[in-house]
């Protein structure tokens, strides 16, 4: 009895050490594959639920440890965060541990996935977006991730979250495979059609279209000048950083002119790049309009406009035409600071197809981002930290297989890349290892319509309508048992 429970311990531990490799710096598409079975193992043959208690603890640890320096927050809320981003994985193992010994074979390896994608969802209500999202995991495994564009990424998240539950029943049942024949052929014919269509895609529909050359320009800060708007600076203090914020817009200006000559026909910059105070606002925006004019390119210059004494600024992407006319003013909608966005994704026709942009944290919202489902392009300025280094930019394409657009996402303290609409990478620049961060990209100028961009959130309805109805067979099974017991003690 020692030995089987140190044996199911030590199982424990190494699947919520996985549990770190699950998002983040340090993303493994594998590591998902390999922790869930091993988790529910030991949740299903822990004798009482409180036994498994220590190993809920080293998956909170091994959250904490995944994500703790992503954000600029202190200790005790970094620790509330990564409890309340494992609560999905947790709450699964627990429902899988009660129900999968009442219900049928089947049933008992949905609640699982149903669960943790219900959960998932339900964790972009917290401002979170899908920033911890299952999905994001595999947004590098391309044959996978390209199911996206079928069901969307809560489909991709439930293949994954769906096979933990599977393989335990298969490897319990191994001497007799023909008593879980059902649900295992199902699931592998689901797996089967699953891969081969993206693996089809990945080789045959290769984007075909001429390409347009796109630069996306990041400029180091000197400081944070967030940190201005969250103190509600007052203007004599704030007038101080005036000449660092002109230095920068001066390199930005630069820097774009370079790109231009270079042949861009698309410039942009990385997220707030351009500090800019409310006073000096109109003449940086007469200077954009000339600068797009003179180029003759479209020019979206990213810029926060800081507002003395308040604690709110505007973070602006601002699309200008060649003739100097400004296409749309798109304030970012999701943001820790408050926005006055109208929350409508904007996409213009242009010579080189439909443009549309998003700010950093918006490309987390699968729902506002398919406003943008007609776009062939989607441009989108952004801020990072070491910590989400490649993730947050990568897991951004899955916008793109979703909805059908190529990508080009250029990160102030991150990974600067460019994708087609299948999210095959066609350009890099990393922050930290580059010292000109003018990044140039020939990206494909027709994306293609997708079938989740045409019928949304089908799927996660589904898997509701699925969690549901397994807990409602579990409560039947239930009710019929007690009634029974009931039944058998009146006749004796």
């Amino acid at each position: 009895m020692k030995n089987k429970r140190m044996q199911l311990y030590f199982l424990g531990f190494l699947g919520a050490v996985l549990v770190f490799f699950i998002g983040w710096q340090y993303n493994i598409p594998a590591a998902a594959w390999v922790a869930f079975p091993l988790l529910i193992y030991v949740f299903r043959n822990t004798d009482k639920w409180f036994q498994a208690l220590p190993i809920v603890l080293l998956i909170v640890v091994a959250r904490f440890f995944a994500i703790n320096g992503g954000w600029n927050i202190s200790l005790p809320l970094m620790a509330a965060f990564a409890l309340l981003v494992s609560v999905p994985l947790i709450a699964a193992l627990y429902l899988d541990r009660r129900y999968s010994k009442t219900l049928n074979p089947f049933l008992a390896t949905l609640i699982f996935p149903c669960t943790y994608i219900v959960l998932d969802y339900l964790l972009t209500f917290a401002n979170l977006g899908m920033t911890f999202s299952l999905a994001y995991n595999q947004s590098t495994f391309l044959a996978l991730a390209q199911s996206a564009s079928l069901f969307g990424s809560w489909y991709v998240g439930f293949i994954v979250a769906w096979f933990a539950p599977v393989a335990v029943l298969a490897a319990l049942n191994m001497k007799n495979l023909r008593a879980i024949f059902k649900p295992l052929v199902i699931y592998l014919v689901v797996l089967g059609l699953t891969l081969s269509h993206g693996s089809l895609r990945l080789v045959f529909d290769r984007p075909q279209s001429e390409t347009v050359r796109i630069a996306s320009v990041a400029v180091p800060h000197d400081r944070d000048y967030w940190s201005i708007t969250d103190a509600a600076t007052p203007k004599s203090e704030a007038v101080q950083n005036k000449p660092t914020m002109q230095e920068i817009e001066k390199n930005l200006f630069e820097s774009s002119q370079r790109a231009a000559d270079y042949g861009a026909k698309i410039i942009f910059w990385s997220e707030g790049n351009c500090p800019i105070y409310e006073d000096d606002f109109d003449a940086f925006l007469k200077k954009a309009e000339s600068f797009a004019k003179e180029n003759k390119v479209y020019f979206m210059p990213a810029v926060v406009e800081l507002l003395y004494g308040q604690t709110k600024n505007n973070n602006l992407a601002i699309m200008i035409n060649p003739d100097g006319e400004i296409e749309y003013r798109y304030e970012k909608t999701i943001s820790w600071y408050p926005s006055s966005s109208d929350g409508v994704i904007p996409v213009v026709d242009t010579p080189y197809g439909k443009i549309s942009t998003a700010i950093c944290f918006d490309m987390d919202y699968p729902r506002l981002i398919s406003q943008a489902r007609d776009a062939d392009i989607m441009l989108v300025p952004a801020f990072d930290t070491k910590k989400i280094v490649d993730y947050h930019t990568r897991v951004a394409f899955m916008r793109g297989i979703e909805n059908g657009f190529s990508t080009v996402r250029q990160a102030n303290k991150g990974a600067s890349i460019s994708s087609d609409y299948l999210g095959n990478t066609l350009t890099y620049q990393n922050y930290f290892r580059t010292n000109d961060r003018v990044m140039i990209s020939d990206v494909p100028t027709k994306g293609e319509r997708t079938l989740y961009g045409c019928t949304g959130e089908i799927f996660f309805w589904l898997v509701c309508a699925g969690f549901v109805f397994v807990n409602a067979a579990f409560l039947k099974k239930r009710l019929t048992a007690r009634n029974g017991e009931s039944g058998d003690g009146s006749l004796t």
